[in-house]
C-alpha cells in the first residue's frame, strides 16, 4: 500500500490540476488488480497451511457460520449489482460521446474483472450450498 500512495502523491504533486494522463490512471488500475490477486492468492496459501494444523470449524459456531455466509453473499450481490450498474451507464455514456474510449475501456475492464472476481465467489458459495 504505501508504494502505490508513494506513487500517487508523486505524480499528483507533478502534473496539472484535472490533467491526468491515460498511462497513470491504467497503471493505478493494473497496480490496484495486481495487489488485489497477489493478497487473494497470499491468503488461499496461508488458510491452507493453517486448516492443516487445526480442524476446520473449531473456532466458529456452525450457526454463526452460515449467518456469515449469508452476510457475505448479500454485500457481494448489492456490489456485484452496483458495479454492472456503474458498467452499463460507461457502455451507456461510452456510446453517446460522453467518456473518452481510451479510458472507458480501462474503466470498464476494470469493473468486468471485480464483476467477475465477486459473481464467480457468489456462485460458488452457493454451489458448495449451507
Amino acid at each position: 500500500m504505501v508504494p502505490y500512495l508513494a506513487f500517487v502523491v508523486y505524480f499528483s504533486l507533478r502534473l496539472p490540476q484535472n490533467q491526468w494522463p491515460s498511462w497513470f490512471t491504467n497503471t493505478i488500475a493494473v497496480w490496484f488488480v495486481a495487489t488485489f490477486v497477489v493478497l487473494t492468492f497470499v491468503a488461499r496459501q496461508m488458510f491452507k497451511k493453517q486448516g492443516a494444523e487445526e480442524p476446520r470449524g473449531a473456532l466458529l459456531n456452525p450457526t454463526k457460520t452460515k449467518l456469515l455466509v449469508w452476510i457475505m453473499r448479500i454485500v457481494g450481490s448489492y456490489l456485484v449489482l452496483l458495479w454492472s450498474v456503474f458498467f452499463v451507464i460507461g457502455v451507456k455514456g461510452t456510446i453517446e460521446g460522453k467518456y473518452v474510449l481510451s479510458r472507458a475501456l480501462t474503466g470498464g475492464a476494470f469493473l468486468l474483472f471485480f464483476i467477475g472476481v465477486f459473481a464467480w465467489s457468489i456462485y460458488r458459495s452457493f454451489r458448495k450450498g449451507d
